[in-house]
């Protein structure tokens, strides 16, 4: 030992130091709590597949606190669950662009949007990406719209009341079907200088009944063994695969069709006006082509954009809508409440009067997300070493108590959004629609994530939902428009909840149907 340098000790010295922190990273994360009864091939993932979406993360979390781990299906690595604010705020805030999609989620996002904002990984591109739209985006952007999109939504609200004089009052609507027929067409016309003709035009069908086509196999025991292996074996997304190719049926339907008529004319339109407005357009699709004819994005990020924001710029105001009229026509005082104080700011209400003289339609529109998120599920995987904080310490198997988990770079994270806004623990009567709680005082900040109203809704941090504040507007808009001219009531249907990537009603014993809020809808 004489012979041996002080450089080569104190080299044997870090290297030891490296690896019993190493050891120490690995251990803590397999001395996390771990829910009972696991199956030796699907591990916790079957229990979750089967139950309501987020009932057995609540229950696990009520027993095992906020963070635990649970096993992964084809013995895949143990996944972290994490519900504590500040492990979900370090992850989504501050280090996002160290968490990328899983090998599960990012190729499922190609397929059914395309590979656009929501899709790009790395802070650099999705910057560049995020720079390009948000100016479309903007609140000042959507004040602009203000006028198309009301006129948008109330030539669907009146093609509505042609179709309830014609089928009778009492009619029973499939409303998630009309949801999206209206939101597609304000996203057109404001987005992309479209007219799907009120949601009945050829293309808007195809492109519906692709998305419910894409839905459907997902929800059923193959799509979930499928899922399932993909986790273990993500090469097999490139496979002829039923199950898979269907998610991306939409997704091409948009690109083969409606975007090819978009984007000829509008090229030529745009290379015009390029050298009139210095490419300060009001719609989105302005914006993407002046980026395209100035060289910073390729013929194929065009196509993969306009399908990503065609997607899903309807999507969530699709599903929000429909939940929220299948609620009201649950909770007739809600119904009556909400109409009482649209009752009282003009027909046609301003921006302004959305913005801050509706308090109500606030609270409902609030309550719904908290309830019913688009995105029930996040997953992300670590690409380089971390350790994440907590806010909640955590016990772990050898009787410490730790308040940060150290991980190892390819770590699945696994946020559950529905889980989460229904702790007992956070929401007083958690799994109530009561819009009123949101008049009455949140609960300790402590508790709360910091997303929009504390959800996670449209997520958080640098990679949240970039058209929120568009989808919002118009939500706000169509569900105005109805109540003037609609009351609802309940059917009394048995509605399942599922997740087909975003969250999806299907009712019992109907579920070859597809998808589906039915709600009876009488002319006022």
């Amino acid at each position: 030992m004489k012979d041996l340098s002080p450089a080569f000790i104190a080299t044997l010295a870090g290297l030891a130091a490296v690896l019993l922190w190493k050891l120490k990273r690995k251990s803590d994360l397999q001395k996390l709590p771990l829910p009972a009864a696991s199956s030796w091939l699907w591990g916790h993932e079957k229990t979750i597949f089967e139950r309501e979406p987020g009932h057995a993360f609540n229950e696990w979390t009520r027993n095992l606190g906020l963070t635990y781990r649970i096993k992964a299906a084809f013995w895949a690595p143990d996944v972290l669950v994490l519900s504590d604010p500040a492990g979900i705020g370090h992850i989504l805030q501050d280090k996002i662009y160290d968490y990328h999609h899983s090998a599960v989620v990012r190729p499922r996002v190609a397929r059914l949007l395309g590979k656009g904002l929501g899709w790009v990984e790395g802070e650099a591109e999705h910057r560049r990406m995020r720079r390009l739209v948000i100016p479309s985006l903007s609140s000042e952007n959507i004040k602009a719209m203000a006028p198309d999109i009301r006129d948008t939504a109330s030539r669907a609200v009146n093609d509505l009341v042609s179709e309830i004089q014609t089928l009778g009052d009492e009619s029973v609507l499939n409303i998630l079907q009309w949801t999206a027929k209206a939101t597609l067409n304000v996203i057109g016309r404001v987005a992309f200088l479209y007219d799907f003709d009120g949601g009945k035009s050829e293309e808007a069908h195809r492109i519906l009944n692709a998305r419910r086509q894409g839905v459907s196999p997902i929800v059923k025991y193959a799509g979930f063994f499928t899922l399932m292996l993909l986790r273990r074996f993500p090469f097999l997304n490139d496979l002829p695969i039923s199950s898979i190719q269907a998610q991306g049926i939409a997704k091409l339907t948009v690109q083969s069709g409606v975007a090819q008529e978009m984007v000829p004319p509008c090229v030529r339109r745009n290379k015009d006006l390029l050298h009139q407005s210095q490419g300060s357009y009001k719609d989105l699709l302005s914006r993407l082509l002046s980026a395209y004819a100035e060289g910073a994005m390729s013929h194929e990020e065009l196509f993969e954009q306009i399908s990503t924001f065609v997607i899903s710029g309807h999507e969530t105001t699709t599903h929000t809508l429909a939940f929220t009229i299948w609620q009201l026509a649950r909770h007739p005082n809600v119904q009556a409440r909400l109409r009482r104080e649209l009752d009282t700011v003009s027909e046609e209400p301003s921006y302004e009067d959305f913005q801050s003289r509706l308090p109500y339609l606030d609270a409902v529109l609030k309550e719904t997300l908290r309830l019913f998120p688009g995105l029930p599920y996040m997953e992300r995987v670590a690409t380089t070493p971390d350790v994440i904080p907590l806010r909640e310490a955590v016990k772990l198997s050898d009787g410490r108590t730790v308040t940060e988990i150290p991980i190892e770079t390819g770590q699945t994270v696994l946020i559950p959004i529905i889980a989460i806004h229904r702790q007992e623990a956070v929401w007083d009567s958690a799994e109530e629609f009561r819009p009123e709680r949101w008049l009455m005082g949140l609960p300790p900040k402590e508790k709360l994530v910091t997303g929009w109203s504390h959800t996670l809704a449209f997520s958080d941090g640098p990679r949240n939902c970039i058209g929120f504040r568009l989808a919002i507007f118009q939500y706000k808009v169509i569900l105005t428009s109805l109540m003037r001219k609609f009351t609802f009531s309940d059917t009394g249907a048995q509605v399942l909840l599922k997740i087909s990537s975003s969250l999806q009603p299907w009712v019992a014993g109907s579920e070859d149907d597809g998808p589906s809020l039915p709600v009876h809808v009488h002319l006022t």
